[in-house]
């Protein structure tokens, strides 16, 4: 196995396009050492990782060729999710008394916190240079009562690159108490744009316990995986016969970020992803609503099983299951939460 090396730090923003209210979007990219990475205020949007592997580098995520491809895009590729990620049951949830109702976007469930939320914002992105490291910090504001959560928010979510790994470090603060579960919904397919499905990657989830899901695919309380199909505590195929996953998996490493809780393998190119998180959670995704009808970069037609996300946060319909921890943030509190995806080659 071989580290990637580390030539000097860059970053640099130009402009990606003008919103369709009418904005100019920057593109910043930030390479270090043989990572390089692009990203958008529109959403915060990662549209693209480059990774090196015994070919060479290539883009492992699914991406968009322009800003209107994203600005129509329905299923979240490569944008922060937030306030809260995942579906809420009911699209509602009581809070010190109160029923606070948000925007049913999918069926009766609220899903990543409705049709705009972080996803479909316009943040305000700055880039940074260090010795070692570089990369870019997204800010936004959000006001009392926006998209149905009461408080307001000030928060920045920060992505680096070191010499070998890609960081994403959250921090917000409120002005009345609220909830507050965000993700990275990136699509990775460590193949390489031209990969063809997920099938023949191996994945490691180091998690006991899963969350089932009810009928209209909502979160339930945690079971053990022993005896189910979402045991991924030895390396397999995230697709099989059995078809793809949705799933959210309780990590044994929650808390800590110091072990590696998912690592996602593609042995035909080499490439091995290690995530680390102090969440307590990821959800395995494997695309099963992509389809032919989503054009994706260099004119590639999206379909189930083309790229997966693990996507490190809470507990996913956590407000309409009372018995897991809320997902609250209280005025005077910092929020905090990091997740970082370590790169490395098979010689």
């Amino acid at each position: 196995m071989s580290e990637i090396s580390n030539p000097a730090a860059t970053a640099m923003s130009e402009p990606f396009g003008i919103s369709a209210s009418g904005v100019e979007v920057l593109v910043h990219t930030i390479e270090n050492g043989r990572l390089r990475m692009r990203c958008i205020d529109f959403g915060g949007t990662v549209i693209a990782l480059e990774v090196p592997g015994r070919r060479g580098a290539e883009n492992i995520l699914l991406s968009y060729d322009s800003l209107e491809g994203y600005e129509s895009d329905s299923c979240w590729c490569g944008m922060l999710c937030g306030p809260v990620a995942g579906r809420i049951a009911g699209a509602s949830f009581e809070l010190d008394g109160d029923n606070h109702e948000l925007e049913a976007n999918d069926g009766t469930s609220c899903l990543h916190s409705g049709s705009i939320g972080f996803s479909r914002s316009l943040w305000r992105g700055e880039t940074f240079r260090e010795p070692d490291e570089a990369g870019v910090r997204f800010s936004l504001s959000t006001i009392p009562g926006q998209w149905g959560f009461p408080g307001g928010l000030e928060i920045s979510a920060t992505y680096t690159l070191s010499r070998d790994s890609l960081t994403l470090a959250w921090e917000a603060r409120t002005d009345s108490p609220t909830l507050l579960a965000p993700t990275f919904h990136g699509y990775f397919n460590l193949g390489g744009p031209q990969s063809g499905a997920v099938s023949d990657h191996l994945l490691v989830i180091d998690a006991d316990r899963f969350m089932p899901l009810d009928e209209i695919g909502l979160p339930l309380m945690p079971e053990p995986v022993d005896g189910t199909r979402c045991d991924f505590r030895r390396p397999r195929s995230p697709i099989g016969p059995d078809g793809g996953f949705d799933n959210a998996f309780l990590l044994n490493s929650s808390g800590s970020g110091r072990a590696a809780a998912v690592t996602l393998e593609h042995p035909g190119s080499g490439r091995r992803m290690e995530v680390f998180t102090d969440q307590p959670a990821c959800v395995l995704y494997t695309g099963g609503f992509l389809n032919r009808s989503q054009v994706f970069a260099g004119g590639r037609a999206g379909f189930p099983g083309a790229a997966l996300a693990l996507e490190t946060q809470w507990y996913p319909n956590a407000p309409a299951l009372p018995d897991l921890p809320q997902p609250v943030i209280f005025p005077g509190e910092v929020y905090r939460a990091a997740t970082r995806w370590r790169f490395t080659v098979e010689d």
